[in-house]
């Protein structure tokens, strides 16, 4: 079993390369694990195991011991780890077919320098969008979205994005009633400018905090700016520090063909 720290556009995750055995962590193992104190520091924990019928197979799990969604930032950094261990890929592109918590998804590296690399992450479908109607706020538009982009996510369009509390407004829609008990990840987005990059901020479910960067909602955001009648259907996003770029195609209200791309780095191995 080796260990990586990995992080992508700032959202960081400890891998756990686990190919000839089940890694048993429970949850107690997880919170400590991921403590940026008395552990290594992580958003989140990722296992990249062997599967019998695709490439690979994906474990994810948030800081805080949740697991059962998609994390589209760990996504690109385990398919990097996939790429550095030398694993067969099965994709006739290259790219590497592999199981998530949400289902199948594909990856390629698309370039790279030393530690750092360019991904592309495939994503599956997003159906069930949900438009719904928040207050009238100075700044914010009164219509949101909420989808599943391999965890749910709720998307509010803000002029203000830069200077929002997005730690206490994201907690307060993370928990609003109608959201209950699940809760979703919050995502505060600035539409695009003249050409410029749309800006987002998320506050993401089960790390209780805001992260420097979702990819998740990174798809999510790029969804709702097609429902909010930007059609161009390839988007570049900025999130803290970095940009991604997201396709797709949408008919009848259903987004296919979803791809993501951004960066990914292998922060450090650890040798026990």
């Amino acid at each position: 079993m080796d260990i990586f720290k990995y992080q992508a556009a700032g959202n960081d995750f400890i891998l756990i390369r686990s190919l000839h055995s089940r890694a048993g962590l429970t949850e107690r193992d997880i919170v400590r694990l991921c403590d940026r104190r008395y552990g290594i520091g992580a958003d989140g924990i990722i296992i990249l195991e062997s599967s019998g019928t695709y490439d690979f197979a994906m474990r994810f799990y948030n800081n805080d011991g949740s697991s059962g969604m998609m994390c589209g930032n760990g996504g690109r950094c385990i398919v990097d780890l996939a790429w550095r261990s030398g694993l067969r890929h099965s994709g006739k592109d290259g790219s590497w077919i592999f199981e998530a918590p949400d289902g199948i998804h594909s990856g390629k590296v698309l370039s790279s320098e030393g530690k750092c690399s360019q991904v592309r992450l495939g994503m599956n479908d997003i159906t069930a969008i949900e438009e719904i109607r928040i207050p009238a706020e100075r700044g914010q538009e009164p219509v949101a979205w909420k989808m599943n982009t391999g965890t749910d996510h709720l998307v509010i369009f803000r002029d203000d994005v830069d200077s929002i509390d997005a730690e206490s407004e994201g907690r307060r829609w993370r928990y609003a009633p109608q959201f209950a008990p699940k809760g979703v990840n919050v995502n505060f987005v600035k539409p695009s400018e003249d050409g410029s990059p749309i800006r987002i901020r998320t506050y993401e479910r089960g790390v209780e905090y805001e992260t420097l960067s979702c990819g998740t909602g990174v798809v999510a955001a790029a969804a709702a700016a097609w429902l909010r009648g930007d059609h161009s259907g390839k988007y570049t996003l900025r999130s803290t520090h970095d940009t991604f770029s997201v396709s797709f195609s949408c008919r009848s209200g259903i987004f296919s063909d979803v791809m993501i791309e951004g960066p990914a780095q292998q922060v450090f191995q650890a040798i026990f």
